[in-house]
């Protein structure tokens, strides 16, 4: 039998959604702006296809993998533009005022938990050496926006089409090379929306993760080494390390333990020392204390329960 996700029509759609084609791009519907549709490009604007305008921020800019998160005024932004459609609205993309020049962040409603679920993401992916964008949270005056650093001339995949990780197969991708270990990130995190969508892939061919407000695993990076954290911290790594070990190709399944086995090897102190003097953001993180040192002391608990998910999966 074969699934959806085998058939060539479905890969083959799933890879123009992720690389484009030349002559045309994704932009708003004229009928509904909040959805997207791949149109033709003006003659003029194909050479230049979907780059963004010089000045833009990016990636590029030094110490963005060791950029630590921050509680920001939202009168500290200017230059705002729309982005994207949200779940709650349209995006902004911002630049800090007086920050390096060319540097923007891209600004979404949020609340508290959904900002420490982005901001923990950040700063654990970062520490696996995944490509996560630094993240910040903002104050808007009774309201609170989540930010992330803007990735320029990112193919964004947020569609409903491509939200099964299988899309390519149990191989996944030969052209997104870091793709498994990227989509363990998600898995680890226990985002429930983590299903392939909120991701996008950069010139380089590197797959790029982010918006992860719905990540509801993500508390165990900061959580308390106790007995009942700790029994969920080994349910959560064996389901994840499970369903990989169940659905990938052996060479997939390697890859996409990368991070796990990350965890498993390294001190916590080396991994998340260079975020340990993080404070709690204004009381972000629910009552569990700053962010530095809660991943150091969640590290350790953290690193038991994989070393035991991952024997167990041998």
């Amino acid at each position: 039998m074969v699934s959806v996700a085998d058939t060539p029509r479905t890969v083959s759609y799933a890879r123009i959604l992720i690389k484009g084609r030349e002559g045309y791009a994704l932009l708003p519907s004229k009928a509904d702006p909040r959805k997207r549709r791949w149109q033709k490009l003006p003659k003029a604007d194909q050479s230049a296809g979907t780059t963004k305008p010089k000045g833009f921020g990016s990636l590029a800019l030094p110490g963005w993998e060791r950029r630590l998160p921050e509680r920001l005024p939202f009168e500290r932004f200017g230059n705002l533009s729309k982005g994207e459609m949200g779940r709650r609205g349209p995006v902004l993309l911002a630049e800090v005022e007086g920050s390096r020049e060319g540097e923007r962040w891209v600004l979404k409603p949020s609340n508290e938990g959904a900002a420490a679920n982005e901001i923990i993401a950040s700063v654990v992916g970062r520490s696996l050496g995944l490509n996560v964008p630094p993240a910040i949270v903002v104050e808007k005056e009774a309201d609170l926006l989540a930010g992330s650093l803007y990735v320029p001339e990112l193919r964004h995949v947020a569609s409903f089409n491509v939200r099964n990780q299988l899309i390519f197969g149990p191989d996944g991708p030969e052209d997104i090379p870091n793709y498994w270990p990227q989509a363990a990130l998600g898995k680890m995190l226990g985002d429930i929306d983590r299903k392939g969508g909120n991701w996008g892939v950069a010139p380089d061919g590197q797959r790029w993760d982010f918006d992860f407000s719905l990540s509801e695993g993500a508390s165990k990076f900061v959580a308390p080494d106790t007995p009942d954290w700790n029994r969920q911290r080994l349910i959560d790594f064996r389901e994840a390390i499970e369903w990989g070990r169940s659905k990938l190709s052996p060479s997939a399944f390697r890859r996409y333990l990368e991070p796990f086995q990350a965890i498993a090897d390294t001190d916590p102190e080396k991994l998340y020392g260079w975020a340990g003097r993080v404070g709690d953001l204004g009381g972000l993180f629910l009552g569990k204390g700053p962010l530095g040192p809660s991943l150091i002391k969640a590290g350790h608990a953290n690193r038991k329960a994989v070393q035991a998910a991952l024997q167990e999966a041998r």
